[in-house]
């Protein structure tokens, strides 16, 4: 491979026989400047031309006359430009697990040609610290926002440390104090105040002179970050994201919830947020809330792991699957990529003779050059084992039935890359050239992604802009028997309305007779066999964890009900109970709300059948004057529908995790009880006590589970509907009851440019 030619800071390399790319990474690492991908480019320019033609049409009608004809027509008209102006941007979300040490931050540095903007490789130890990257489309500034737990939470964080310690560990095989949950909270105490003295007290601890370097902290505020570099933001940052024991204090990681990262439009992917998402490590009520949430956004989730552990390590695969609810049906998930790192690290002739491989199955002739010979070898060595490495992570994941169970898992769902984040960004000469690294390979799905959403926004504005100027210029039409037409169409698409309206709702009424029926048969299931489960599940058993077997029910109770080990196993007593709830549920749900949205019968297919504009009216009025008039109702419903599946992706998480968070309301009744118990045989008070509330609730408990969902999803169904009759209804009436001839600012221009831009698209006309 050719030498790099690069310095490590910023410097720019030449592009001659390099490809053009969106973002301004190269082979190497670096940041450039280049001409776009040829339809990114070419959507860009769309969207920026769009914006100045309704800038001109605003202008237009700002200029104009009103009078008592035309203002309330003008009014609307500016208020549906702003409804477009305000439409939300798309965007997706890409989550990234890994344990520390497997190389995500360089891999992530190494996706954004950002080498210094994530510490990786260092002394210090990372942190549960959830960290996202986006796009920072206000400046050039590389920025940070640090958003802190509440200032209450650390306070009783530090108050049980203190007590925990005062009342030291008894030795005795029933107490549920563990040496594992004491050296997590002094590992925290010693990060944000140094080594304390003995017989500190809380009020010392809490004293504001020592949060005097975060007074956002004590304000309940959130802390921003802003520098010219990635390299200043990552040191100023440094502190709130790592750890480091041999110089204990003012590392201030314990108290954080997230840290958000911007970086400059043009080094980032706009559309794209990559959220690091700690496996392992320290988690509390609040990071443990915003880890769920992060990962519910997550569209698609990244699991890092290093080549030589990538087949065999199983805890990546529990992890994932102990999260599932979050990430499918209480979440956005619909790909799984699997990210198997330091492929280059490798001992040719070890692995050789490991698989008994000789040179011609490698492909690797002999040379009198042995230097060449042996890059050749190890160049060989690497992309065999490349291969064999995405063979096993293959045939491990079609054991993942957990995960199968909540996908639709078709040839596209799981995706395997072998990456070598060193080598790409390497100076010198190495064995490995750019694609062999398979960086740009990676780096190219998420330029997929990211143009896919920027092709959705681009399209939504412009097909709306287009119906906006084609009402404008039907209502500036003077043809005589327009209004008469007007008049037909209008008694036709409110006849459409109530006829499509009555459809959905017998659809959604089937749908709801048969969520209520595998609610039933989960409520009687789980009546039987819900507290054995918990029981064997969670109360009465042991969690393995690097330390080996420790006691975790007095901490699961302090944080209702969930618990998460240092080595990133997730206990939860809640979905436990809710394991044969979720079983009855859960092929319903996949029916009602698939992942991939393809299912006809699911409440997306439905929407997309929606349709008030029929073929018989496009057939008698597609090319008359009122055409126009139908391609601003046609333009506006799919806007609409658009809008409501938005709203459908959000509510169906809260309809899902219902469930979890009813259970949870019943048992956070007997959990702070449960969490006080002390002193001997408090481990065996505790299982009671835990058993004998979920035996007296259960009747009641998973009844009110099913009636919550239930309530939600018809809540769902009544607001499609509502919305759907009220917003359409308005619309129509809008475009088909304004008087012909009304007195406007010719626009036959702005319409023509329109149409040109808009005709790239498809479903433009009625």
């Amino acid at each position: 491979m050719a030498s790099a030619n690069m310095n490590t800071k910023g410097a720019k390399r030449s592009l001659e026989n390099e490809p053009c790319t969106s973002h301004g990474l190269t082979a190497g690492g670096n940041k450039r400047v280049c001409n776009p991908a040829a339809d990114r480019e070419t959507d860009q320019r769309s969207l920026h031309k769009a914006k100045q033609v309704m800038s001109q049409v605003i202008r237009k009608l700002h200029a104009f006359p009103h009078s008592n004809v035309n203002k309330e027509f003008i009014q609307y008209i500016e208020s549906m430009i702003l409804k477009l102006d305000a439409t939300s941007k798309k965007k997706t979300t890409v989550g990234v697990f890994g344990k520390s040490g497997v190389g995500k931050s360089s891999l992530i540095n190494t996706i954004l040609g950002e080498e210094d903007l994530l510490p990786s490789g260092t002394i210090t130890a990372c942190t549960s610290v959830i960290i996202q990257v986006e796009s920072n489309t206000t400046d050039s500034n590389y920025t940070a926002e640090i958003d802190f737990i509440p200032k209450q939470e650390w306070e009783e964080e530090v108050k049980k440390h203190l007590d925990a310690l005062s009342q030291g560990i008894e030795n005795d095989e029933d107490e549920d104090e563990d040496e594992d949950t004491l050296s997590t909270g002094q590992e925290k105490i010693e990060a944000v105040f140094g080594e304390i003295r003995p017989n500190a007290t809380l009020g010392e601890l809490m004293d504001e002179q020592n949060f005097a370097a975060i007074p956002e902290f004590l304000a309940s505020s959130k802390k921003t970050v802003s520098c010219s570099t990635a390299a200043d933001l990552s040191d100023e940052i440094n502190c709130f994201t790592r750890s480091d024991d041999s110089s204990p204090g003012q590392y201030f990681w314990p108290l954080v919830k997230t840290v958000t990262i911007k970086i400059p439009s043009g080094n980032c992917f706009d559309n794209i947020t990559l959220i690091d998402l700690p496996g392992t490590g320290d988690f509390n009520k609040s990071r443990d809330e915003m880890w769920k949430k992060c990962l519910s956004r997550c569209s698609t989730v990244w699991i890092v792991n290093e080549i030589n552990r990538a087949a065999t390590d199983k805890e990546p695969w529990k992890i994932l699957s102990s999260c599932i609810k979050n990430m499918a049906h209480g979440g956005e998930c619909n790909s799984i990529t699997f990210i198997c790192t330091k492929t280059d690290d490798i001992n040719p002739t070890g692995y050789k003779k490991n698989y008994k491989l000789k040179d011609e199955d490698l492909d690797v002739t002999a040379s009198q050059d042995s230097v060449a010979y042996q890059k050749q070898l190890e160049r060989a060595c690497i992309l065999h084992r490349n291969e064999k490495a995405k063979e096993k992570v293959r045939a491990m994941f079609s054991k993942q039935t957990e995960i199968q169970n909540h996908f639709t898992c078709d040839e596209d769902f799981l995706k395997i890359f072998t990456v070598s984040s060193k080598v790409y960004v390497q100076k010198e000469e190495c064995i490995l050239n750019q694609e062999d690294t398979e960086i740009p390979k990676l780096w190219r799905l998420l330029e997929k992604l990211d143009n896919s959403c920027q092709k959705a926004s681009v399209k939504d504005y412009i097909q709306g802009a287009h119906g906006i100027l084609s009402l404008i210029q039907g209502a500036n039409s003077n043809a005589s028997e327009t209004l008469e037409v007007k008049r037909d169409v209008l008694t036709a698409l409110e006849k459409n309305l109530l006829e499509e309206l009555d459809f959905l709702k017998a659809s959604f009424m089937k749908q709801s007779d048969y969520l209520e029926l595998c609610l039933s048969e989960g409520v009687n299931e789980s009546e039987k066999l819900s507290l054995e489960t918990a029981d064997k599940d969670v109360i009465k058993t042991k969690i393995k964890d690097a330390r080996g077997y420790h006691r975790t029910l007095k901490s699961l109770c302090e944080n209702n009900g969930f618990w998460r080990t240092k080595n990133g196993t997730i206990i939860d007593l809640n979905v436990s109970i809710a394991t044969y709830m979720y079983k009855h549920v859960n092929g319903q749900f996949q029916n009602m709300f698939p992942v991939d949205g393809k299912p006809h019968e699911s409440i997306r297919g439905m929407l997309h059948r929606f349709n008030i504009i029929s073929d018989d009216i496009t057939e008698l009025y597609g090319e008359s004057p009122v055409s126009l008039n139908l391609t601003f109702i046609k333009t506006q419903q799919n806007r609409l529908i658009s809008r409501i599946e938005d709203n459908i992706s959000q509510r169906k998480k809260k309809i899902y995790t219902s469930l979890y968070e009813s259970i949870l309301l019943t048992m956070q009744q007997v959990y702070p009880e449960a969490a006080e118990l002390r002193g001997k045989n408090s481990h065996t008070a505790r299982q009671k006590l835990l058993t004998d509330h979920i035996e007296k609730s259960k009747a009641d408990m998973f009844t009110r589970a099913k009636t919550t969902m239930l309530e939600l999803f018809e809540n769902l169904t009544e607001y499609i509907e509502k919305t759907l009759r009220e917003e359409l209804d308005d619309i129509v009436t809008h475009a088909l009851t304004i008087k012909d001839g009304v007195p406007l600012p010719d626009i036959s221009r702005e319409v023509k440019e329109m149409k040109s831009l808009a005709s790239s698209f498809v479903d433009l006309q009625p």
